[in-house]
């Protein structure tokens, strides 16, 4: 199966004792955003489904259920602590190595706002539960982040040491929020990754693309429909992973 190279890694390790990871599709990243003085306590709490999840250019499983927290705890005007958990769990039988598949995510990331651009550092641990706990040792990820504006678009990028994989993960990302009420904005994006010894990935990883449509119902709660579309490139697509379109709808509540 095409995702048996991939993960050989994880997959070696749980055998021999006894067998990852967008928007929606990409649901784990922090938001790179200085935390701004509000009423709110500065969380947002999500659900979500998506058709497909797939996570850094990989379809692990399809319809997904999802639902995470995220918040942003400010220390100053220039520093704040971002902190979130995010749990999936497929609605049906269809994790791609067989049966069904449930994670569970815990990160946290030092955010620092320098004015043109907001930098971070991040840890982050993903957890596999279920049938794909049976599969997948646990992953311990520390990242380095930077975000920046330009104009009306929005860069953003990441580069991440796996410990269990032993190798690196590297992304970058362009976005921007077209306005088309006061309360629907338009918002494609588009990023490209590239990976060194990360389950089998010496190379260029994925391209991904897509459209959200954020619709605010109200002053703190965003419903958010989406499709994307992603397609392995170079070292992923010789592996066999497949071009995919996918879409999904997310709800979040601020507070």
């Amino acid at each position: 199966m095409k995702l048996h190279t991939l993960l050989s890694p994880i997959l070696g390790v749980a055998l021999a004792s006894t067998a990852f990871a967008g928007s929606t599709a990409e649901p784990k990243a922090p938001a790179m955003v200085a935390a701004e003085e509000s009423a709110l306590l500065g969380f947002t709490l999500t659900a979500g489904y998506d058709s497909h999840y797939i996570y850094r250019g990989v379809d692990f499983a399809e319809n997904l259920v999802s639902v995470g927290i995220d918040g942003n705890i400010p220390f100053n005007e220039m520093i704040s602590l971002n902190v979130g958990a995010w749990f999936g769990t497929s609605a049906d039988d269809s994790a791609t190595l067989g049966g069904s598949y449930n994670e569970l995510d815990l990160y946290a990331a030092v955010l620092v706002d320098l004015g043109p651009a907001t930098v971070g550092l991040k840890y982050q641990h993903y957890k596999y539960l279920g049938n794909a706990g049976d599969l997948f040792e646990d992953i311990n990820e520390v990242g380095a982040l930077v975000s920046t504006t330009l104009g009306p678009v929005d860069f953003s990028g990441g580069a991440y040491y796996d410990e269990t994989a032993d190798g690196f993960y590297f992304e970058a990302g362009i976005s921007k929020a077209i306005e088309i009420t006061d309360r629907i904005s338009l918002v494609p994006a588009a990023l490209v990754s590239y990976a060194i010894d990360y389950y089998g990935v010496d190379g260029f990883n994925h391209v991904k693309a897509g459209v959200s449509l954020p619709i605010k119902l109200t002053d703190t709660a965003t419903l958010t429909p989406y499709v994307a579309y992603n397609l392995p490139i170079d070292a992923l697509d010789d592996l066999g992973e497949d071009e995919q379109l996918y879409g999904g709808i997310s709800l979040s509540v601020s507070f």
